[in-house]
């Protein structure tokens, strides 16, 4: 159980925060009304790193997965381990394959949340190197992985993320309002002491 909490904000749909976590601190993003799902990074995160790092911690094998779950780490580039996925309610996985939309995939030029996480972090969108996209799913077939699969988010369905040291990370209220299942609503970003 997560000790006093910290931060509390709340960031709303097509925005994001920056969050700086201590080592043992628990991020954790909740939807409070429903049907909003987002995005995670921190300074340096590798999410190719960490889908192998996960695929040989499971099955002593190469193999790459394509979501985080509960007791999973979280890498750097380096191969480090910097935050450990913690408990999680509701529909949707913690996706590690998607690396984040971007203005340039939007007709109307919007920014995605790449741009959001980047700016959050102080960092070019080129410099950022990995994303886990939460409460969300997707259809896999021998040839293709399809994300953004429907999804139902309903109100107090959560994610939550443990600091193994001090980082800087940012989370986004995901700005696509046509994923399946999903509506524009607001997250609220608690951090809490162990």
């Amino acid at each position: 159980m997560a000790g006093e909490c910290r931060i509390d904000m709340i960031v709303s749909p097509g925005g994001s925060t920056r969050v700086d976590l201590r080592g043992g601190e628990t991020l954790r993003v909740e939807s409070p009304v429903g049907g909003q799902g987002g995005d995670m990074s921190f300074l340096g995160f590798d999410q190719a790193v960490t889908r192998n790092a996960i695929g040989w911690a499971i099955h002593n094998r190469p193999w790459l997965v394509f979501s985080a779950e509960p007791g999973n780490h979280l890498y750097n580039g380096d191969g480090v381990a910097m935050m450990e996925v913690g408990e999680k309610s509701g529909d949707g996985l913690n996706d590690i394959m998607y690396p984040g939309c971007w203005s340039g995939v939007y007709p109307d030029g919007r920014p995605g949340c790449r741009d959001l996480i980047s700016r959050s972090l102080g960092i070019d969108r080129a410099d950022l190197t990995g994303m886990l996209s939460f409460m969300i799913n997707a259809e896999v077939t021998p040839t293709e992985y399809r994300g953004l699969a429907h999804t139902e988010v309903a109100a107090g369905d959560f994610v939550s993320f443990r600091a193994l040291s001090d980082l800087t990370a940012a989370v986004s209220a995901c700005p696509d309002d046509e994923i399946p299942g999903w509506r524009p609503a607001p997250l609220r970003i608690t951090v809490s002491a162990p």
